[in-house]
């Protein structure tokens, strides 16, 4: 009788432990209250250093005019993300961000920092949208110039990184060319950004 038991009892020990890699797997997809925990990192428009985020981040080294450059803010249009670097080239922070509207896409290529302008614009020409509309540019305001990658001659494009008065657009297609940020993090921004630095659209 003790020997029956004790060949049940281990009889059903050995089918637990084979069954266990099964119940494991089983356990692991099991959700807590009903409810399975969503683990996947999302770029915001605050902004995420996450690893798994920044490693997506497009090449920022490029040559200009026969000389090794690296960009400062690389912008991917296909995600709607903005990606910082560090002067070493190393991503620090993506952003989400607004760009072009499909009739207004935001142009790619490289353009180059010329200065940068804060609200109310005061400073800029007097017939520019934003001396008009100061509200809808948000806090700052970085503005660019087109730049030749063979010859690094400038020229102007009307397009900036800026704030916003329409939060909600971010991560949209929703501009007419410009790519819109949220305001806290332009300030940011445009605090950390100089004359020169570079930007690549792509």
């Amino acid at each position: 009788m003790r020997i029956n038991s004790y060949i049940h009892k281990a009889g059903i020990a050995f089918t637990l432990l084979a069954l266990s890699p099964v119940l494991s797997n089983v356990l692991a997809r099991t959700p807590v209250n009903d409810t399975f925990v969503k683990t996947e990192t999302v770029v915001t428009p605050k902004g995420t250093a996450e690893k798994n985020i920044l490693d997506n981040a497009p090449d920022p080294h490029i040559i200009i005019a026969g000389e090794a450059k690296i960009a400062k803010i690389t912008v991917d249009l296909s995600q709607n993300v903005l990606y910082k670097y560090d002067n070493e080239g190393n991503a620090q922070t993506a952003y989400l961000i607004a760009s072009g509207k499909k009739n207004t896409p935001t142009d790619k290529g490289v353009r180059i920092v010329t200065h940068t302008e804060s609200y109310p614009y005061r400073s800029a020409p007097k017939r520019t949208k934003r001396r008009r509309n100061p509200g809808a540019y948000g806090p700052r305001v970085i503005c660019l110039n087109k730049i030749d990658k063979l010859t690094g001659i400038q020229s102007q494009t009307g397009e900036f990184i800026h704030g916003t008065n329409q939060p909600n657009s971010i991560g949209k297609y929703a501009s007419l060319g410009c790519m819109r940020m949220d305001n806290e993090v332009i300030k940011e921004l445009a605090g950390e950004v100089k004359r020169g630095d570079i930007v690549i659209i792509k």
